[in-house]
């Protein structure tokens, strides 16, 4: 149950990433049927889903778990085993991922929580369980499988996490299909962030090193982009600009290929001031590319509090180089830091302007479950909506009608721009 935007396709690339992989690695016993229901979308009723699982009576129910559907999870969660006690249920997703021993109870019914990448422990998981055999403690161990018994006992300390480079392609394997001509994909070259921002769930496997997409498939998937006319790519990679022996090499192939599709990139402002920063300035000057930074907050008291370690004078020089480079670039700031009074964000609101960049876009914290921020959100009088994306309602620094005033404010922003 996603959440999409009006250019997405049906079917989200993290599922499509799951079923490419289970249908190449199936071990053959299974029947499976994969849904996508749009949460956002008018006619969407929680009554469909129960539905389609009406009609197949499934031996096992997976379901990824989001912020944005947590009003609706518990509740169908509960419905099944209530009409199809058999039934076993398999959650996964970033709820479950960062979550911890409460899962048990905030998800009573569940029999399996996947947490971490899911392509290969669901897998597993599901390759075994129709043998008739119960995973053993090694399994679940190995896979960051956690079963209500081991949750019970105060388990839950493993995140799954693996290399990226022999995971099959959602649009080569055709679960993903292009058409001639079509407006939109969301494509990844990599997966996690080194960075330690501790509002940012990336933080809690940080641990992990991020790890890429081999080449060959990424160039293979940039041809598939290219003969089907794709007019535009955003790239979910959290930081494109990260490494230049991956990214730059991509440059270099959709110069090759002389794409004419649009590039949206998510990027790092001090990375810019690297050596390779100029030659990744150089690309997009001549081709369609939209640049995105994710600054957050430009006061530095801030920057501290969040452990996002901006450092302004690369951050100033960046923004020099591109202009310099007649680079046009979109900036982000969140609202409702720690130690952000509602005029240090109007403060850090202005100084974004003065950089002048084509598009800047507002959002509010959403305080997120297995961040540092989450485990202090009480600490620093943090109220937040659980059944709207853990949106933060007013905090110590900060009341709830200054915070209604700055979400007027940001709507009005981000309305004039096409926010993707």
């Amino acid at each position: 149950m996603d959440w999409s935007r009006p250019k997405d396709i049906r079917t989200p690339l993290s599922t499509a990433s799951i079923e490419a992989y289970f249908r190449e690695n199936q071990s053959g016993y299974v029947n499976a049927e994969f849904k996508n229901f749009n949460l956002n979308s008018p006619s969407f009723d929680v009554r469909d889903v129960r539905k389609f699982i009406e009609a197949y009576s499934p031996k096992f129910l997976a379901l990824g778990a989001y912020i944005w559907n947590e009003k609706y999870l518990p509740g169908i969660v509960k419905w099944v085993k209530t009409h199809y006690p058999e039934t076993i249920i398999i959650l996964g997703g970033p709820q479950v991922t960062y979550g911890n021993h409460h899962l048990v109870t905030e998800y009573p019914g569940a029999d399996y929580f996947v947490r971490g990448e899911g392509e290969r422990p669901f897998t597993a998981l599901v390759n075994t369980l129709s043998l008739g055999v119960p995973p053993n403690t090694d399994f679940l161990n190995r896979y960051a499988i956690y079963t209500p018994k081991l949750l019970k006992q105060g388990k839950c300390d493993r995140i799954f996490t693996t290399e990226l480079d022999r995971f099959p392609s959602p649009y080569l394997s055709n679960i993903l299909p292009v058409n001639q001509g079509q407006a939109f994909v969301r494509w990844e070259t990599v997966r996690r962030c080194p960075y330690q921002c501790s509002f940012c769930q990336f933080r809690v496997e940080g641990h992990q090193k991020v790890s890429a997409i081999s080449l060959d498939r990424v160039f293979q998937e940039l041809a598939h982009f290219k003969e089907q006319e794709v007019q535009e790519i955003n790239v979910l990679d959290p930081i494109f600009n990260l490494k230049p022996k991956h990214y730059l090499e991509i440059c270099k192939k959709i110069e090759a290929l002389a794409m004419q599709s649009r590039f949206y990139f998510q990027c790092r402002l001090e990375l810019l001031c690297k050596p390779h920063g100029a030659e990744f300035l150089k690309f997009c000057q001549g081709h369609d590319v939209w640049l995105e930074f994710g600054v957050q907050t430009f006061g530095e008291k801030e920057s501290q509090a969040i452990e996002r370690g901006n450092k302004y004078d690369k951050i100033d020089k960046a923004l020099e180089m591109l202009h310099r480079f007649n680079v046009p670039f979109d900036l982000h700031l969140i609202f409702g830091l720690p130690h952000q009074s509602f005029e240090d964000f109007l403060w850090s609101y202005d100084r974004a302007r003065v950089a002048h960049p084509r598009g800047l876009y507002l959002f509010p914290l959403n305080v997120l479950k297995g961040t540092n921020l989450y485990q202090k959100h009480e600490e620093w009088q943090y109220e937040f909506d659980p059944m709207n994306n853990n949106v933060f309602l007013k905090s110590k620094w900060m009341t709830t009608e200054k915070v209604e005033y700055l979400k007027q404010i940001a709507e009005d922003v981000n309305s004039q721009l096409n926010v993707r």
